[in-house]
């Protein structure tokens, strides 16, 4: 569906700001996507994987289409999405990997922060071209009540549907996205390379990476707040 075509996308995209970090001696271009409802916030003990997915694209299929979002809007429920929906905690630790644990409680918030920040202007981007695609939610794999494996396709209008799987992790009651596998290409582990890589380049120091995640993504949200003010 429209969100994980959008995250094929980032993937690619990863890759093209490797290679300008490398020029420039970052990453930002992207995980995820708008919702004006925290839909998450009901999600419970009872629910499903399937369930939580299903409503997932729901919602934002809906604010997706909704003409009348303006860029403030849409940027605060994108936010609201990914906090409520996505595990950022978990995955923040999982992209740094061993680098989580040499950075400092101070660097490992900022970049929790950051990270969040970079999806949010990433995807918002991609969104932007939303075009009918569909979520078909497949099988449905648990370890435990605390995880979940779901395979998916996302159908669209032209071209071959889209294998994508989505790993779940229950917190709290509450099913949270770790990882979106999309054509056998994980997310998080496609970002655990990209950063590991530039951390290298810089030390071995986290403080480097945020840095450079922070200026990259105030730029990047530049333009959203010059047209929101203009509006």
């Amino acid at each position: 569906m429209f969100f994980t075509v959008a995250i094929l996308i980032s993937v690619r995209k990863v890759r093209d700001v490797v290679k300008k970090l490398k020029r420039s001696s970052v990453w930002i271009a992207v995980l995820f996507v708008t919702l004006g409802l925290a839909f998450g916030a009901n999600a419970g003990v009872k629910e499903s994987p399937t369930q939580f997915l299903n409503a997932f694209a729901d919602h934002a299929v809906g604010l997706l289409k909704n003409p009348d979002l303006t860029v403030q809007n849409r940027d605060a429920a994108m936010r609201r999405l990914i906090t409520t929906n996505f595990d950022i905690d978990y995955i923040s630790r999982v992209v740094l990997a061993r680098h989580w644990r040499k950075a400092s409680a101070a660097e490992r918030t900022e970049f929790s922060e950051l990270f969040k920040n970079y999806i949010v202007i990433a995807y918002a981007r991609r969104f932007i071209r939303y075009s009918g695609e569909r979520l078909d939610v497949g099988k449905v794999f648990t370890k435990g009540t605390t995880q979940a494996h779901v395979d998916s396709l996302i159908v669209r209008p032209a071209g071959r549907p889209l294998k994508v799987a989505w790993r779940l992790r229950n917190r709290g009651g509450q099913w949270r996205i770790t990882d979106i596998v999309v054509e056998g290409v994980s997310m998080a582990l496609t970002q655990r390379s990209e950063f590991g890589a530039f951390i290298r380049q810089e030390g071995g120091n986290v403080s480097g990476l945020n840095a450079k995640l922070r200026k990259m993504t105030d730029q990047a949200a530049l333009p959203n707040k010059v047209v929101a003010e203009a509006s």
